[in-house]
C-alpha cells in the first residue's frame, strides 16, 4: 500500500497563493485529514512572500471594497465576461468572508467614504504579517528564493523545476501573479509556465497605469488635479472615456480616471494606433447648452475678461449656475484658464462682450475637448496590475481548475482579468486563490485511493 501523502504545490506566495495554501489546509482539516496526510508546498521566487501586498495602496493596503457581491462585481470589473467568471469565486469567498478571516486574527479595518477598505493602522505590513502567520499555522512548507523555471505535466502528476531544486506534485496551483511591477517579482512567469502546458495566453498589457506623453505637459500645469472631469482617449476613430479625477504629472497624467482608462489606451497603443488624450470639463452638458451659458454670462458680465470668467467657472458642474454663485464650488484652475484660451485661440485681454461667434465656438470646443497630449507609453512597470494572461475560457470558474490538465489550477492576476482601482483586484486574488486551494485539496483527498479503471 502506498503511504506517501499527496503533495499540493503552489507556485507564487502573493495574495492568491497564500490564500490558496490557507484554504487548502482548512479544507483538509474540515475533512478530518491530519496535516501530515496532505503536504502543501508554497514556492516563492523572492526572499520573502507577499512583496506586492507590501507596496499595495501606497503601502497602506487597500484590502477590498465595501459593497455586496453584485455591486462589487459591477463596479470593479467593467467587462461582462470578467464579471461572469469571477462571480462564483467572490460569492464563495466574499469581501465579508475576507474581513471576517482577518478579524479573527485581530486585524481592524475601516471603510472610507469611497468604499475602499483599509487596515485601521494604515500599514500593509500588518496585513502581510497576518497572512504569513496564517500560512505558518496551516503547516505549509514555504520555500523562498525558488523561481519556477519549468512545469511538466505527466500522467501520474507534475514535475516542477526551480533552479537546482526539483519538486514532484500531485496537483499544482499557479498563483504567480501578472507582469506589472517587475521590481516586486511579478514578471509574467506564470504565463510562460501555462503556455508551456498548452494554455492560451491573452496578450499582456498594463492596467491601472499612468500615461506618459510624447511631449511633456507645460510646466505650469504640472501638479494640478482636474476633479470629476471626463477623460477621453481617441485613436483612429475609436474612443473610450472615464469620469473622475486626473492629475497632471511631469511626464503625462495619472489619477483615478487615468488609471481606469489606461487598459483601453494600452490596447489602442499596442495595435499601433496614435492615441490622443483630452478632457471634457463640462461632462453631461451638450456643447449647445454650454454655448448658451456663455452667452448668458456675456450678457450679465460683458466687461469681464474671458480669463476671469474661466477662473470663476465651475468645473464639471451638475447644472449651469452663475460662475460666482458659490465660492465653495470647484472651479477651473487658474493655469488651465490660460491653457483653454491658448487652445481656443483667444487673447488674454478679450472680454465676454468682445467674444466673436467664432471665438465662442472655439471656447466651447476647448472646454468640451481640451487636448492634454499624445500617448508615448503606458508603462507596464508602473502599472498596479496587468491585463491579459491565461484565457478565462480554459479555466473552470467554479473551481479554478484547468480544463486542459486535471489537477492544474490557475488563480489571481495570472488570469485574463483586470479590475478597477479600489481594492477589487486584491479581492479577486484572495477569492480565486481561496477557491483554487479548497478544490485542489478536496480533489486530492477524495481521489487519494482511486478505483481501478474498468476494462
Amino acid at each position: 500500500m502506498n503511504c506517501i501523502p499527496p503533495t499540493l504545490l503552489i507556485a507564487g506566495a502573493g495574495a492568491s497563493g497564500m490564500l490558496a495554501a490557507i484554504s487548502a489546509r482548512r479544507a483538509a482539516r474540515e475533512l478530518g485529514v491530519a496535516d501530515e496526510r496532505l503536504r502543501i508546498v508554497l514556492l516563492e521566487r523572492n526572499p520573502k512572500p507577499g512583496n506586492k501586498i507590501a507596496i499595495s495602496g501606497g503601502g497602506h493596503c487597500n484590502l477590498t471594497h465595501e459593497a455586496d457581491v453584485k455591486n462589487l462585481l459591477e463596479k470593479g470589473f467593467l467587462r461582462k465576461n470578467e464579471q461572469r467568471f469571477l462571480r462564483h469565486a467572490i460569492h464563495r469567498f466574499s469581501n465579508a468572508d475576507l474581513l471576517e478571516l482577518f478579524g479573527r486574527y485581530g486585524l481592524k479595518t475601516e471603510a472610507r467614504a469611497d468604499g475602499r477598505v483599509f487596515p485601521v493602522s494604515g500599514r500593509a505590513g500588518e496585513v502581510l504579517d497576518l497572512l504569513r502567520r496564517m500560512v505558518e499555522e496551516s503547516a505549509v512548507t514555504l520555500v523562498t528564493n525558488a523561481r519556477v523555471e519549468r512545469l511538466e505535466c505527466g500522467a501520474s502528476g507534475f514535475v516542477v523545476q526551480a533552479g537546482e531544486r526539483r519538486f514532484e506534485a500531485d496537483a499544482v496551483i499557479l498563483a504567480t501573479g501578472g507582469a506589472s511591477w517587475g521590481s516586486a517579482g511579478t514578471t509574467g512567469d506564470g504565463n510562460r509556465l501555462a503556455a508551456a502546458v498548452r494554455h492560451s495566453i491573452a496578450p499582456v498589457m498594463p492596467a491601472l497605469a499612468p500615461l506618459f506623453f510624447i511631449a511633456q505637459p507645460r510646466p505650469e500645469l504640472v501638479g494640478i488635479t482636474l476633479r470629476n472631469i471626463l477623460l477621453v482617449a481617441s485613436a483612429d476613430g475609436a474612443t473610450d472615456s472615464r469620469r473622475g479625477d486626473v492629475l497632471i504629472s511631469h511626464r503625462g497624467i495619472s489619477g483615478p480616471a487615468c488609471l481606469s482608462l489606461s487598459r483601453s489606451v494600452a490596447g489602442f497603443h499596442a495595435s499601433g494606433k496614435a492615441v490622443a488624450i483630452a478632457v471634457d470639463l463640462f461632462p453631461g452638458h451638450e456643447a449647445s447648452k454650454l454655448s448658451a451659458f456663455i452667452l448668458e454670462e456675456a450678457a450679465r458680465h460683458g466687461p469681464r475678461q474671458v480669463r476671469t470668467f474661466l477662473q470663476r467657472c465651475p468645473l464639471a458642474p451638475e447644472r449651469f449656475d452663475a460662475p460666482d454663485a458659490s465660492s465653495a464650488a470647484e472651479t477651473i484652475p487658474n493655469a488651465f484658464a490660460d491653457e483653454i484660451l491658448r487652445q481656443a485661440g483667444i487673447d488674454r485681454e478679450v472680454t465676454m462682450s468682445g467674444l466673436t461667434k467664432a471665438q465662442r465656438l472655439g471656447l466651447v470646443s476647448a472646454l468640451k475637448r481640451l487636448a492634454l497630449g499624445a500617448v508615448k507609453k503606458v508603462p507596464l512597470d508602473r502599472a498596479e496590475v496587468s491585463a491579459g494572461g491565461v484565457a478565462l475560457g480554459e479555466i473552470d470558474p467554479k473551481t479554478m481548475q484547468s480544463k486542459i490538465h486535471p489537477r492544474l489550477y490557475c488563480c489571481g492576476e495570472l488570469l485574463d482579468y483586470a479590475g478597477e482601482v479600489g481594492g477589487f483586484n486584491l479581492q479577486a486574488a484572495f477569492s480565486t486563490g481561496w477557491l483554487a486551494g479548497t478544490h485542489a485539496a478536496r480533489s486530492l483527498i477524495e481521489n487519494r485511493n482511486p478505483q481501478p479503471a474498468q476494462e
